[in-house]
């Protein structure tokens, strides 16, 4: 049902996230055929095992030196409070990702099951109306948006772990490992969102082929087909809903933590600028390196976000062009009146905690706030330069 590439390319994020223990129980393949298996004693071992391992690391998280020392932040203070905000936000973005696994593991393993469900059952009318050739071609479509995804985001894994080895200099090996193994966890968090994602935009953009192809139908397009697609059209609504409303605060902390990150990394930027920190050609190739791969990154993430809630709710501006078909039958064409209701009184929104609103607005302001947090971060070191220079004299 699924072409090749995209397969896997799944198949990596589900292992990723399978690694860290954030899936609530285990998959099988057998014959390209998935299934849920039921949670083992032994996953369930290994997923308490890894959030106490990396629970108890936390301490690591910061090198020593960081006040005293030979550490680059000894004398900035800004540089200081950042490091402990995003261990902070990382331990906010840990408990949300676990907690989430372990309270909601019983819903979990039901939207799941329901996810595979509707998959089975809207594969064969999906692809009768809408055509194999065109569900292949937007797979390998999907399959490209994930795989630029994923380079992306562990080309930016790859920059900040260098430079962070290099930056920390009486950093430990455990500590540096603690630090890899929680950064990896948050990018599995974040890689699982874009998966999610992928598959709810697959189904939306099935449903937009499909009634693409009934309006260009020869003759009066079927009653039959135009009712299951309305209907799958509702399920994946209520589906999407579903998993938004169950992550919602692990998809906060995904968002909260890029944010985060995103100051931190053009702040950082600033200090090498200003030669604050001192550094080679390496560390600043490294940083205009990580410095565009976060950027891309989380445009990528907004953009795959808004491109699966438009994909929903373009079904409404689809459905107006069926009014022009004069060959409708009184049937077909309430049929569509009640589809079209639906759809305006049920638009799939996605507010982060129920009060943010994320779309294409929200996205460019997301940028902004950015920007005028690390402006702001600025304005404490034009004051600490000009104490400094006031002791001096």
């Amino acid at each position: 049902m699924l072409q090749r590439k995209l397969r896997v390319l799944l198949g990596i994020s589900y292992y990723q996230m399978l690694i860290f223990g954030l899936m609530p129980t285990t998959l099988r393949m057998k014959n390209y055929r998935m299934s849920i298996c039921k949670v083992s004693k032994v996953y369930l071992i290994y997923s308490l095992c890894v959030p106490g391992v990396l629970l108890l690391q936390f301490p690591n998280m910061f090198p020593r030196g960081i006040f005293s020392g030979r550490s680059y932040m000894k004398n900035n203070i800004v540089l200081q409070w950042n490091l402990i905000v995003s261990v902070a936000i990382r331990v906010v973005t840990f408990v949300s990702c676990y907690s989430l696994v372990w309270v909601q593991r019983k819903r979990l393993v039901r939207i799941y099951m329901d996810f595979l469900l509707h998959w089975r059952n809207h594969w064969q009318i999906l692809c009768r109306v809408a055509g194999v050739d065109s569900l292949q071609r937007l797979q390998l479509q999907l399959a490209g948006i994930l795989m630029r995804q994923l380079l992306v985001n562990w080309a930016m894994l790859f920059c900040s772990l260098v430079l962070q080895y290099q930056l920390l200099t009486e950093t430990r090996l455990l500590q540096f490992l603690v630090r890899t193994c929680h950064i990896l966890m948050v990018s599995t968090n974040r890689s699982g969102f874009c998966t999610l994602l992928i598959l709810l935009n697959h189904q939306f953009e099935a449903v937009l082929l499909s009634l693409q192809a009934l309006r260009h139908r020869v003759g009066s397009p079927s009653l039959e087909d135009f009712r299951r697609i309305a209907t799958i059209h509702s399920q994946w609504l209520r589906m999407a809903k579903r998993a938004f409303c169950i992550y919602d605060l692990a998809i906060a902390s995904v968002f909260v933590n890029m944010f985060f990150v995103s100051v931190n990394i053009l702040y950082h930027a600033i200090q090498y600028i200003n030669f604050t920190i001192k550094s080679d050609a390496s560390g600043y190739i490294l940083g205009d390196g990580l410095i565009i791969f976060s950027a891309w990154n989380s445009a990528l993430v907004m953009s795959l976000l808004d491109r699966t809630i438009n994909s929903c709710n373009e079904a409404g501006h689809l459905l107006r062009q069926f009014n022009d078909l004069p060959r409708l039958s009184p049937e077909s064409q309430m049929e569509l009146e009640m589809f079209m209701h639906r759809i305006r009184n049920n638009r799939l929104v996605y507010r982060i905690c129920g009060c943010v609103v994320l779309d294409r607005p929200a996205c460019l302001g997301y940028m902004a706030s950015v920007l005028e947090y690390v402006i702001i971060l600025m304005q404490f070191d034009l004051k600490r330069n000009q104490e400094m220079n006031l002791k001096k004299l």
